[in-house]
């Protein structure tokens, strides 16, 4: 997913001391990402068919790209998953997230996903969203907001972008910019944090 700048003490340093390595995560990265019981807001359904959603094999990010198969796996990601939800309601009313995205992505070692979400920082900077703080969140993390209007209404997405161990975790929730604040992006990213099992 992208995926987003002065980078927060999350993806600098943990905001504290240098963490101790932990034990590698093998759990299937569908096992990692939120599900539709466990959303804390009513409404939602699960989107399976969302482009981008489901299985994320590195064949299936590289898009027949053999170029691009060939750096997923010298970057050592492995593979990940992606579950998309929505609620069918008008955007203009709507208090809280309308779109929510959950992501894991598995590579091959702690500094594999280290990597990766500094690249997921400097993408998502470089398409000019704003630099948000995460507080504290797995080992290292990033997040950034962004809007956008359509029909009259004007969006906020909300992106939280955290490392556990050799997993790249990731939350985008969207809504009416006027109701909608990081908090609920932070909120599902701690649920989805707790998952985080060796």
């Amino acid at each position: 997913m992208a995926g987003g700048a002065i980078l927060t003490c999350g993806l600098l340093a943990a905001c504290g001391p240098r963490s101790v390595p932990l034990p590698t995560v093998r759990t299937h990265p569908a096992q990692l990402v939120l599900t539709l019981a466990e959303l804390p807001y009513p409404g939602f359904q699960a989107e399976p068919a969302t482009p981008g959603a489901g299985p994320r094999s590195n064949r299936t990010v590289a898009g027949g790209s053999r170029e691009q198969l060939a750096t997923l796996r010298r970057q050592g990601r492995v593979t990940g998953f992606v579950a998309d939800f929505s609620r069918p309601v008008s955007v203009a009313q709507a208090v809280g997230p309308v779109v929510i995205q959950s992501g894991a992505t598995v590579y091959r070692t702690g500094a594999d996903a280290r990597a990766a979400l500094d690249r997921a920082a400097a993408a998502l900077t470089a398409v000019g969203d704003t630099q948000v703080s995460t507080g504290r969140l797995g080992q290292a993390a990033v997040a950034f907001s962004s809007q956008r209007t359509a029909v009259q209404v004007t969006y906020e997405q909300y992106a939280v972008e955290w490392r556990q161990a050799n997993v790249l975790n990731s939350v985008v929730v969207e809504g009416n910019a006027q109701t909608l604040d990081l908090g609920y992006a932070l909120s599902l990213a701690r649920l989805q944090q707790r998952q985080q099992r060796p």
